[in-house]
């Protein structure tokens, strides 16, 4: 009977120690990865560039973009010489589950710098992201309109495309 109790003693201490290592590994830092998208066109009037920071690998319930910058050219004190087309930029975000979008984000800006911070799927019933999908486009400010000028292509961005310098 004492050796059984022992033999159970030891297999739940060893399983309460996997548990605990398990959790401290899924606890682990976010993974950090940098994206830039550019608007497509020549003199890339817009582009938007920062961090995705994944809370965990794929599937993961939540992806932050952090010390983000939507540019729409001209803006004060820039060297590139782009004349005003008289179109503003949006940048939109969609983190998606399969094939389902989960949560989606966009930012808009004429002329000017954007600063932004902020969590895709960060309400409660977004769970299973595996990509998000980051588009720059281009609107008429003379036309208004819900359709784009024009658009840059899609860029997909994943935890495990991440390289061995987090890149």
């Amino acid at each position: 009977m004492t050796r059984a109790l022992l033999r159970a003693a030891t297999v739940l201490a060893a399983a309460l120690l996997a548990t605990t290592v398990m959790a401290g590994s899924a606890a682990a830092s976010p993974i950090s990865q940098r994206f830039s998208v550019p608007s497509g066109d020549n003199c890339t009037y817009g582009y938007t560039e920062g961090v995705l920071e994944w809370r965990s690998t794929a599937p993961t319930s939540a992806v932050r973009l952090t010390g983000v910058v939507v540019v729409d050219r001209p803006s004060a004190n820039e060297p590139i010489a782009c004349r005003d087309d008289r179109r503003y930029t949006i940048a939109s975000y969609v983190a998606y589950a399969g094939e389902r979008p989960i949560d989606r984000a966009a930012q808009r800006v004429d002329n000017g710098v954007l600063r932004f911070d902020f969590v895709l799927g960060s309400n409660a019933s977004a769970v299973g992201i595996d990509r998000v999908v980051i588009q720059v486009c281009r609107m008429s400010l003379d036309r208004p309109s819900t359709v784009p000028d024009y658009c840059g292509r899609e860029y997909t961005f994943r935890p495990t495309s991440i390289g061995p310098n987090g890149l």
